[in-house]
């Protein structure tokens, strides 16, 4: 009688001759450590973990000082210039133990730049209002519908993004 085979043993049998290069071992175990600390940054913000608990994981973890300046660049991926960034930057900062005022001052750069040209940009359209006739108390200018405001605020997202990238790339553990 013939021999029934599990699909383990079919894949097994026709995968036997592919071997992984050292390269591809290189690339696999990059792509598991950022994944690690992606899972390990999302339980410690959804706060199932502490901070302390994520650094000892984190020390469990293969990579050393490059280990922890790619987890640093994992994690300051997240950053979002329009959010509070709060405990992204408390786990750069003390759970991983870099430096990150030149990220605080882009940000804070960046908040204030927005609020500014945010300003300018409500007043632009309340002038435009008024030349079509509108105005009054009960007049809001509203900027979701302008097309200007909107393309600027995308061109101030993407430059403060590079800006960040560009940080996040450069830094260095505290002493």
């Amino acid at each position: 009688m013939a021999e029934i085979k599990s699909t383990l043993d079919l894949v097994m049998e026709r995968t036997r001759h592919l071997r992984m290069t050292e390269e591809d071992k290189r690339k696999q175990a990059a792509a598991a450590f950022k994944e690690a600390v992606s899972r390990l940054a999302r339980k410690y913000l959804d706060g199932q973990i502490s901070l302390d608990k994520l650094q000892a994981e984190l020390n469990q973890l293969e990579g050393g000082a490059s280990g922890r300046e790619e987890a640093a660049a994992e994690i300051g991926r997240r950053i979002d210039p329009y959010a509070d960034n709060t405990l992204l930057l408390d786990l750069i900062k003390n759970g991983l133990g870099f430096d990150i005022s030149r990220i605080e001052a882009i940000l804070h750069h960046f908040r204030e730049t927005v609020h500014s040209e945010e300003d300018q940009a409500v007043e632009r359209v309340r002038a435009d209002l008024l030349k079509k006739g509108i105005s009054g108390s009960a007049v809001m200018p509203s900027l979701e519908t302008d097309k200007d405001w909107a393309r600027r605020r995308k061109e101030m997202l993407e430059t403060v993004r590079v800006e960040l990238d560009a940080r996040i790339a450069q830094l260095k553990q505290h002493p």
